[in-house]
């Protein structure tokens, strides 16, 4: 099993069961005790999971940020399924934001069938993606790289975002409730504000994980999103509170 695997199954056998022991990991993963150690190392760096009592206790802080390649694990099947959706808000010849998450990463495979897109991203693997594109003209913000992630952010970051106006903002959370979306990181939040002030639509990717789940700081009300699109149908209390601002959900 390679490392990324093993760390997805631990990180999934944590959710469940909250705290486990080495010996149990190494049982459940075949793998050694040596190699189970790297991984709650890992996880620990990562603030996923903190080592404790012989084992490792799963860490749910509602204003954690995880790292990309954590990130980038969770939940792929609904992240594919949610940019798959997003493609009907799509035209040739946009221009558009996407931000850094690993939720809208998910969609720059699908640009290839487009033509004459141009692309501002604030996301370092986003933009080396499109930039193996021919149909796509890509723009990478300036600022702040952040700490353990593939994240350019600061005031840098949206003063550059300011120097264009988009057809379509792609954005994605760290999770909503009725009123409104919410990021783990200021500094995300901000960089995402500038390309929703400076779009004539947005689009919010945001699988069911994340419902009911606000963060310290506020992303947006649903009155300035045009859509969220999801994989299931959020509670009546979020939906109703979506709908009542004139934004439409998709999933």
């Amino acid at each position: 099993m390679y490392s990324k695997e093993r760390l997805d199954k631990i990180i999934e056998i944590l959710k469940a069961k909250k705290h486990v022991s080495a010996a149990y990991l190494c049982q459940q993963l075949y793998a050694s005790t040596s190699t189970i150690r790297r991984d709650i190392l890992e996880l620990e760096k990562s603030g996923i999971a903190k080592k404790s009592h012989g084992g490792v206790t799963f860490i749910q802080g509602t204003n954690i940020e995880y790292s990309s390649i954590f990130r980038e694990m969770e939940n792929k099947k609904e992240k594919s399924y949610i940019c798959n959706l997003a493609l009907d808000f799509i035209s040739d010849g946009y221009a558009i934001f996407l931000d850094s998450s690993s939720t809208v990463s998910n969609i720059c495979p699908l640009l290839q069938n487009y033509t004459n897109l141009t692309v501002v991203t604030n996301g370092v693997k986003t933009a080396l993606e499109l930039a193996q594109m021919d149909s796509v003209t890509t723009f990478i913000a300036g600022g702040q790289l952040k700490q353990g992630s593939t994240s350019v952010i600061g005031e840098l970051s949206g003063s550059f975002i300011d120097n264009f106006h988009a057809d379509l903002s792609i954005i994605s959370c760290r999770g909503i409730n009725e009123n409104g979306a919410y990021e783990a990181n200021q500094m995300q939040a901000l960089v995402k504000q500038h390309m929703i002030n400076n779009s004539k639509a947005t689009i919010l990717l945001c699988d069911s994980s994340k419902f009911d789940q606000p963060h310290f700081y506020k992303l947006s009300s649903f009155r300035s999103i045009t859509a969220v699109i999801t994989d299931k149908q959020p509670s009546s209390k979020i939906l109703n509170s979506i709908l009542e601002n004139g934004c439409e959900v998709l999933y």
